[in-house]
Order: C-alpha cells, then structure tokens, then sequence
C-alpha cells in the first residue's frame, strides 16, 4: 500500500545522486540533546543488534551507548544523511526521543521489501519539537500508533511510547530509522531543491547513563 511521502520525504530517490555531496547537507548538529528513540535492555539490544548487522560492511556498522547502529550509502544521503538505523528487532517499542507534538502519522502498510520500489510503503512518525527541530521514526508496524491512541496533534513526552517496531518500506532486515530534520531556507532558487528545504542534522544523544537516572525522575 503506497503512503504519503510527507514533508521531509519528498525528495524523490531518482535525485539522491544528484544531491549526495552538496556541501549544504553537511554534518551540522542538533541544537538539543535527545533521547534513544527505542527502548529495549541492554544486552537485548547488543546481542540483537550484533545479530542484526551480520553481513553488513564493517565500515557501515557503529555503536551508540548499547545499540549496534548502520549506515546506508544508498539511502542515508543527500538530506537524509544523518539517519541512523537502530538494528532492533521487529516488536521493539518505539519511544519519542524528546517532547513535542506529532505532526505525520502513516500507519497504513503492512509491504516491505529490499529494493527502491518499497521506498513509499513507509509506515512512520514525525514530531515537532518546537525547537526548529523535527524528529522522525520510520519502518513501524502497522497500525502501531493507533496502539497507543496516538495521532496528528497529540502531544508525546520523552520516552513515552508512539509506536513499533516492524519491517514496512524500502528494508531488508529489523530496524527502526531514525532522523532529526531542520527547515532551511534558500537564498536563491535552485534546479536542485524548493524554495523551501530540509535537511537532516546530526544527532547529540543523552549519555546512556544519564538516560538511566533522568527516567527514574
């Protein structure tokens, strides 16, 4: 089933080539400090995610506090080039990675596969932090939003679940995608993006063991 691509994915995929190394896109980081956007235990995620990465190029494969992260040439590029892959498996509560208000639900599909042509039959959340920052949470199970009485307008806290995990859209293994956005606005108007644009930022995260202490509070 085909989903909307929403305002931080209508960038066609037939462009990436074209944007991949536009230095506009570089590494610039997030303002604010979030939250892991899945919750599962520790040595749960380390021993799914070690699984999860076999077969992966060593140079794709990264850790951040005890999730085993991937990168993604084909698709982590261009304004999506700071998405990280959670390597969790499908069933994994989602959780928001800061507070904000829910801006995108699509919950409709239930398709997936490992080439392009599943790219719009996404399931995912965007939420508006009110901070210029925008994070969104992709590859989620059908219907999992509605799990939670969750939609466009509801208002989430940090670590309060919004979804799950589960294999939708252009993928070939459990993961959720992960990726904070900012609206940019251009100078001059360009062949190459719309008046108004975006890209992705990269993400400062909590310390594991702060995470640990703030959510006791």
């Amino acid at each position: 089933m085909q989903t909307e691509r929403g305002q931080f994915r209508s960038v066609q995929m037939s462009e990436l080539e074209r944007l991949a190394h536009n230095p506009i896109f570089d590494k610039e980081p997030t303002k604010h400090w979030y939250f892991y956007p899945v919750s599962i235990g520790r040595r749960e995620a380390l021993a799914a995610g070690t699984r999860l990465a076999v077969g992966n190029p060593p140079h794709e494969t990264y850790r951040f506090g005890p999730y085993v992260c991937a990168s993604s040439p084909q698709s982590h590029t261009g304004p999506w080039r700071n998405a990280i892959d959670f390597l969790v498996p499908d069933g994994t509560p989602v959780v928001a990675a800061r507070d904000g208000v829910i801006i995108e639900v699509q919950e409709l599909s239930d398709e997936w596969g490992p080439t392009q042509e599943f790219a719009n039959t996404l399931n995912y959340v965007t939420i508006d932090h009110s901070n210029g920052e925008y994070s969104q949470y992709c590859h989620l199970a059908q219907w999992s939003v509605a799990d939670f009485r969750l939609t466009v307008g509801s208002r989430v806290k940090r670590g309060q679940r919004i979804g799950t995990v589960g294999k939708t859209g252009w993928t070939d293994r459990d993961h959720l995608h992960f990726i904070v956005f900012r609206n940019i606005e251009l100078d001059k108007p360009s062949p190459l993006f719309p008046k108004l644009a975006f890209k992705s930022l990269r993400v400062r995260f909590v310390p594991s063991r702060l995470q640990r202490l703030l959510a006791r509070t």
